[in-house]
């Protein structure tokens, strides 16, 4: 790749020290440029920006899960301090966590371990690659799937997908089976509405 090669979507040079994401058509562009591209259309299989040929490579870059997870997320995520207070009201001084709102390991018990990263990576994937609905829909069945994941201790994506499978084929896949339902059938806390909000307004996961 050219040291001049510039990316399409922010039209800022991409070089080695950047994450590169080639596309099946073997055109390439900034990997979190790419991520914004997919969480816009809901999927991994986007159109190429230049050529419109259809991308087919919905590979992580990295070897480490963890870093893959990291690259799905806005920038913020595990820099950022966490949105929660101190007992004495003063700003919190932890890192924000990976998928937890914003907020730390304190003020969201919940987090997703390490020994989950990748099944939750993978269900991740098989969401952005099989799944029809909107991203609104598809930030509720993330968040789901990781409260899941931890509740249960699952390490198959098969189990995950009968989870969610059941649950549809018991509504009939009609409205009746609301994700306010899903939460509540499986004791599971609801997220924060301001976070389902933001990250549906800019497309974002954190």
């Amino acid at each position: 790749m050219s040291q001049d090669t510039l990316c399409c979507i922010c039209l800022n040079k991409q070089n080695k020290k950047h994450c590169i994401k080639i596309l099946s058509c073997n055109h390439t562009l900034h990997y979190k440029c790419y991520i914004k591209l997919c969480l816009n259309k809901s999927t991994f299989f986007i159109d190429c920006p230049l050529c419109r040929n259809k991308n087919l490579n919905t590979d992580f870059p990295h070897k480490c899960q963890t870093k893959n997870l990291y690259e799905l997320c806005c920038n913020g995520v595990g820099k950022h301090f966490c949105y929660g207070k101190t007992k004495c009201g003063g700003n919190c001084k932890n890192r924000s966590q990976l998928f937890n709102y914003g907020y730390c390991h304190i003020h969201n018990k919940e987090t997703i371990n390490k020994r989950y990263h990748n099944i939750f990576l993978t269900y991740i994937k098989y969401l952005f690659t099989s799944n029809k609905k909107g991203f609104r829909t598809k930030l509720y069945m993330i968040d789901m799937a990781k409260k899941i994941i931890i509740k249960r201790d699952i390490k198959k994506l098969e189990d995950i997908i009968i989870i969610f499978t059941t649950y549809f084929e018991k509504y009939d896949y009609s409205k009746q089976g609301s994700p306010n339902k899903f939460y509540e059938e499986h004791n599971l806390e609801l997220p924060p509405n301001s976070w389902i909000d933001f990250c549906c307004e800019k497309k974002i996961l954190f």
